[in-house]
């Protein structure tokens, strides 16, 4: 009797962590195949894997509250238009329209050092599953030389140039500021180095929770629909702020884990009970013949 006990606990153990365990993919892909379709497309949509991704764009650029200060348009709202380059895509906002002194449009960029504000460019990436975002990658970057702007090479690869992620709890940046959604939407924030990936479409990369030095690892195993990559803000998301003024980049990819794990606690589905119920019948059935 004491076997078969031990039998029926063994059963249930493995019925109740097979409805645990995780089922984990890791899934890339690019944003190069989907088309620029000209003036006001600030939104596409493309799947990887079976993993919708919805990419829009946000700057803060609206609700003038003060006349000479960063903080001059604190407000989010949604980007004029994206233009794309190969696979990479930059973010256009309304002070860029207006005047080039004040950012930078062939870009997602913090640049506004001839202003009296700073405008901070972002790509929001919604999925249509909860996922862990693992790295992004470039096909540029900004790079300020005396007023001029390039595309470095290998060697140059290690000048500072950074970018803010963050996990989101929600997609809603509308007539935020970037702090309201430091303060009541984001589940972790970091910031992450690029750098040099030796291709030619895909040329820059950072990388998200991993160990080491730039690489946003307090972001690990952190999982949400909503990610918001774009130029350093490190004053909200984290960093130094000395670091910032000079980072833009265009957004060409993206890495990231989905996992279908169950939560320890859960209620086994009626199938695994079913089969909890037979296998108990069944040892009991075997026990009453021996006995006989």
């Amino acid at each position: 009797m004491l076997n078969n006990i031990k039998n029926i606990s063994l059963i249930a153990a493995l019925l109740v962590s097979s409805s645990a365990m995780a089922s984990v993919t890791t899934t890339s892909g690019h944003f190069g195949g989907v088309s620029d379709t000209g003036n006001n497309f600030n939104q596409f949509e493309v799947n990887f894997g079976g993993v919708d991704v919805k990419v829009s764009g946000w700057s803060d650029t609206a609700g003038n509250t003060a006349s000479n200060s960063e903080d001059f348009d604190p407000t989010i709202e949604r980007a004029v238009d994206f233009d794309k380059n190969g696979y990479g895509w930059s973010i256009e906002n309304t002070d860029e329209m207006n005047s080039g002194n004040c950012g930078y449009s062939h870009s997602a960029d913090n640049l506004g050092a001839d202003c009296n504000y700073q405008d901070y460019d972002f790509f929001l990436l919604e999925f249509s599953e909860v996922v862990t975002l693992n790295s992004a990658t470039y096909s540029w970057r900004y790079r300020d030389n005396n007023g001029r702007s390039y595309t470095e090479t290998k060697s140059e690869a290690t000048a500072s140039n950074q970018v803010s992620v963050a996990a989101l709890r929600s997609g809603s940046l509308d007539q935020s500021t970037w702090q309201d959604v430091k303060d009541n939407q984001t589940i972790a924030s970091n910031w992450s180095q690029m750098r040099y990936s030796g291709t030619d479409k895909q040329a820059y990369y950072t990388n998200f929770g991993q160990t080491g030095s730039g690489n946003a690892s307090n972001l690990a195993n952190t999982s949400s629909n909503f990610w918001l990559i774009g130029a350093l803000n490190a004053a909200v998301f984290g960093g130094n702020t000395s670091w910032e003024g000079d980072d833009g980049m265009k957004l060409a990819g993206i890495t990231f884990t989905t996992s279908s794990q169950s939560p320890a606690t859960s209620v086994p589905e009626p199938s695994s009970i079913a089969l909890f119920g037979l296998a108990i019948a069944g040892l009991f059935a075997s026990s009453r013949k021996k006995l006989k």
